[in-house]
C-alpha cells in the first residue's frame, strides 16, 4: 500500500524491516526517521510499531502532527512503567 499521509508529499518506499536488533534490545523505525525502543523482544517491538502506525493513521485524520503523535506514544509508554529512549537524531529539524 502507498498511501500518503494528509498534507504528505507522495515518495517511493522501499520496503524493508522496520524492525531491528541493536545491542541485544529491540527498536523499530518510523516514517519520519525516529528510531523507537528498546523493546525485550522482536514479537513486542512489532506488535508495538503496529499500534503506532494505527495511532498516526487515527490522528493524521484529526489534523495531528506525527511527531507530537509520536512523542505521546513515548511518554505514554512511560507512563504505563516501560520506558522508552527513542533517537530523535535523525529527524530533520524542521519536523521536530
Amino acid at each position: 500500500m502507498n498511501a500518503a499521509r494528509k498534507d504528505e508529499r507522495p515518495r517511493t518506499w522501499f520496503r524493508s524491516d522496520r524492525v531491528f536488533l541493536s545491542d541485544g534490545q529491540w527498536f523499530f523505525h518510523t516514517r519520519e526517521g525516529v528510531d523507537v525502543g528498546p523493546y525485550d523482544s522482536q514479537f513486542e517491538a512489532e506488535i508495538e510499531a503496529g499500534m503506532l502506525k494505527e495511532l498516526l493513521r487515527e490522528r493524521a485524520d484529526k489534523g495531528e502532527g506525527s511527531m507530537a503523535v509520536i512523542r505521546e506514544f513515548v511518554l505514554d509508554s512511560y507512563a504505563m512503567g516501560r520506558p522508552l529512549t527513542p533517537n530523535f537524531n535523525r529527524v530533520p529539524l524542521h519536523a521536530r
